[in-house]
C-alpha cells in the first residue's frame, strides 16, 4: 500500500515519535510510506490579533527553513506547502495534527482515502477552529477512549476505531537498583501546557514530603525548568537511556494530567517497575485498574492523589503487587500488534 503521512515540519514530541514508529513498522512490512512536511507554517490562530498570528506564522516559517535539517528523517519530504502538486498520489493520506487535517481535506481524491490520526484533543491553540478540524469528513482513528469521549461530549461524533500505542519493552524495562536505598524517589514529566497539571503534581510532592523528609523529586522534559522549585533535580531533553535510568531508580511516578490523549511517560514508567499515581484520563480509562496496576484519582484531585501515595507507601505488599502488574500491563502493549490493527483499519476503508 502507498501511504502518505502529513506531519508538522519541525518539533519533537511523543506524538511525533509515535507516527515515525508506525512509518518504520509499515515500511518493514513492505508498504511504501512517505512523510510530508510543509516549510510554510500554518496560521495557528493562537492569538486574538490577526496581525500577531501572521507574525507568528512568518516566524515559524523562518524557523522551519533554518532548522528543518535538524528534524529530517529518512522518510521525510520537505515541501513548501501541502497541496496536490507537492504530495504524491497514494492509496491513503493521513493527517496527524489539527492543521494537517485541513490540508488533507483539501487534497484531491488521487491522494487516496483520507484519514485523521488523532492522538489528543488539541483544543489549546484555538478551540473553535480545532473542533472544526474534527468535524471534517475524514476517516478518523483515535488512540484512546478518552479522545472518543471528548469528541462525543463536545461534538456529538464517534466513537471511532481505537488503536492503542505500543511500547518498546526491550528499551523500557527495569535496568538496575536504586543508588540510594534510603531515598524515597519521585519522578514526574515537566511540560508547559496547563492541562498537564504540573503545579498539581508539585503540590502532591510537597504534601508527601511533609511526612517523608527523605523524599526526592526528579523531573525531565523538553522545556527548561524555570517553572520548578530549586530543589527539584531537573533533566532537560535527556536521551532515552537516561530516562530509563531515571524510571529504574524511581519509587513513585506522578501523573497529574488534567487531560491526556494517551500518556506515554507513565506507561514507560510502569514498564520499568514504577508505581504510577495518576489521574483518570488518557490511557488510564483503557488500561488502568486502581490498586492493581496503578493508583488512580480524578483529574485535579490533589488531596486524593496524596492519599493514594500515602496508601501505597504504607503497604509494601500493595506496592509490590502494583509494580508486578504494571510491568505486565506494559508488556501487553506491542507495536507490531498496533501496526497490524492500524493496517486492518486502513484496508477496511480502501477495499
Amino acid at each position: 500500500m502507498k501511504i502518505n503521512f502529513i506531519l508538522p515540519a519541525i518539533g519533537a514530541s511523543g506524538g511525533i515519535d509515535v507516527v515515525y514508529k508506525y512509518v518504520a513498522l509499515l515500511q518493514k512490512k513492505g508498504h511504501d510510506v512517505c512523510v510530508y512536511k510543509a516549510m510554510q507554517a500554518n496560521n495557528m490562530h493562537r492569538y486574538p490579533s490577526e496581525i500577531k498570528n501572521k507574525v507568528h506564522q512568518i516566524y515559524c516559517t523562518a524557523k522551519t527553513i533554518l532548522e528543518k535539517e535538524k528534524y529530517r528523517r529518512n522518510s521525510d519530504r520537505f515541501v513548501w506547502k501541502i497541496g496536490n502538486k507537492t504530495v504524491r498520489d497514494a492509496d491513503v493520506t493521513i493527517a496527524t495534527a489539527w492543521p494537517t487535517a485541513f490540508e488533507v481535506y483539501r487534497l484531491s481524491a488521487s491522494k487516496g482515502r483520507k484519514f485523521y490520526f488523532i492522538q489528543d484533543y488539541e483544543i489549546w491553540d484555538n478551540p473553535e477552529i480545532v473542533k472544526k478540524s474534527y468535524q471534517l469528513p475524514l476517516n478518523k482513528i483515535v488512540i484512546s477512549t478518552w479522545i472518543n469521549d471528548c469528541l462525543k461530549r463536545d461534538l456529538g461524533i464517534g466513537p471511532f476505531p481505537i488503536v492503542y500505542n505500543g511500547l518498546d519493552v526491550s528499551l523500557y524495562h527495569l535496568t538496575g537498583q536504586k543508588e540510594n536505598v534510603n531515598e524515597l524517589s519521585f519522578l514526574m514529566l515537566n511540560h508547559k501546557l496547563a492541562k498537564k497539571g504540573i503545579s498539581n503534581g508539585l503540590s502532591v510532592f510537597e504534601e508527601v514530603r511533609k511526612k517523608h523528609p527523605n523524599a526526592k523529586l526528579r523531573m525531565f522534559g523538553m522545556c527548561d525548568g524555570a517553572n520548578l522549585p530549586a530543589d527539584v533535580e531537573y533533566f532537560q531533553n535527556p536521551p532515552k537511556d537516561k530516562i530509563v535510568e531515571l524510571y529504574s531508580r524511581t519509587d513513585i511516578f506522578i501523573f497529574p494530567s488534567i487531560e491526556e490523549g494517551w500518556g506515554l511517560t507513565p506507561l514507560e514508567a510502569m514498564a520499568c517497575g514504577c508505581v504510577v499515581v495518576g489521574a483518570r484520563t488518557g490511557f488510564v480509562l483503557d488500561l488502568g485498574n486502581h490498586s492493581e496496576n496503578m493508583m488512580i484519582s480524578e483529574p485535579g484531585d490533589v488531596s486524593r492523589m496524596v492519599e493514594n501515595v500515602e496508601e501505597v507507601l504504607s503497604d509494601s505488599v500493595l506496592m509490590k503487587k502494583i509494580q508486578k502488574n504494571a510491568i505486565e500491563t506494559a508488556e501487553g502493549l506491542d507495536w507490531e500488534k498496533s501496526a497490524d490493527k492500524l493496517m486492518d483499519i486502513l484496508h477496511c476503508y480502501i477495499n
